[in-house]
């Protein structure tokens, strides 16, 4: 396991360490089953936009592609650095940083996939 790698499981892990924490403090008082399956539903939901989070995240520092050529002209497109944006997913919304890349001569942006 990487460097990289261990920070990021050190990252999640005390995320979720906080959400079982809430979970089981809301857990002291006197609950129906109902009541104990949405706090354990909600936490499992947590946990899943956690880790899907970090995996983007990962997935997007991977994204090291060369620049793209411009669809347009075919010119070598500039790196302008990354951009944030936000994506849906299955477990809930997350953000990651992606590069994005700008032909001068079509005024085009490009957030190439990665």
């Amino acid at each position: 396991m990487s460097t990289r790698q261990r920070e990021r499981k050190a990252e999640i892990m005390a995320q979720v360490e906080k959400l079982v924490e809430d979970a089981l403090e809301r857990g002291e008082q006197r609950l129906t089953i109902t009541e104990i399956e949405e706090i354990a539903l909600t936490t499992r939901n947590q946990v899943a936009q956690v880790l899907t989070g970090q995996l983007v995240e990962q997935q997007a520092d991977r994204s090291g592609v060369q620049a793209p050529r411009c669809p347009d002209c075919g010119q070598a497109m500039r790196h302008k650095g990354k951009k944030r944006r936000y994506v849906r997913t299955r477990s809930g919304e997350t953000q990651m940083e992606r590069a994005y890349y700008h032909c001068a001569a079509c005024r085009r942006g490009s957030f190439p996939p990665g």
